[in-house]
């Protein structure tokens, strides 16, 4: 009985101290230096990615390419022919080069599907959300594959 007792703490003395640490809790900090960065594609979707990724350019490093592009497509439509629900995908492609040599190469993609509404303001306001919840999942991604 003692000596099970001695093994389970020695057992949660050790776990204890694995040194565990979760990904985002130091999400400012990218282990990857940036020499130039290469937009191409829709600028406010790769500005919007650069900024979130927090990425600063260094003397020495990579050259990062990333192409982005956002497609809003009517996925069924009504009687009348007038659209009924909506589907947004942004798509985004990120290669990390060294002397034009390729070292990492990845393609993001969201998606979202959302009905019509009556009110095209409220839908515009709608899509500008889903866009800007789209861009934070894919620069999850993104930050996720750079620190890999």
């Amino acid at each position: 009985m003692i000596t099970k007792k001695i093994f389970i703490f020695l057992l949660l003395l050790t776990l204890g101290s694995c040194g565990y640490e979760p990904i985002y809790s130091k999400k400012n900090d990218l282990n990857i230096l940036i020499k130039d960065i290469q937009l191409e594609g829709d600028k406010k979707l790769n500005r919007k990615i650069i900024s979130l990724i927090n990425l600063k350019k260094n003397k020495k490093g990579y050259t990062l390419l990333l192409k982005s592009n956002k497609i809003l497509k009517v996925t069924s439509k009504d009687k009348a022919g007038n659209p009924s629900t909506y589907k947004t995908t942004i798509n985004a492609s990120l290669s990390l080069s060294e002397e034009n040599k390729i070292i990492k190469q990845k393609n993001f993609s969201a998606n979202f599907n959302y009905n019509n509404m009556e009110n095209k303001f409220n839908l515009s306001q709608y899509q500008k959300n889903i866009e800007s919840n789209l861009i934070n999942t894919i620069t999850e991604q993104i930050f996720i594959f750079l620190n890999s």
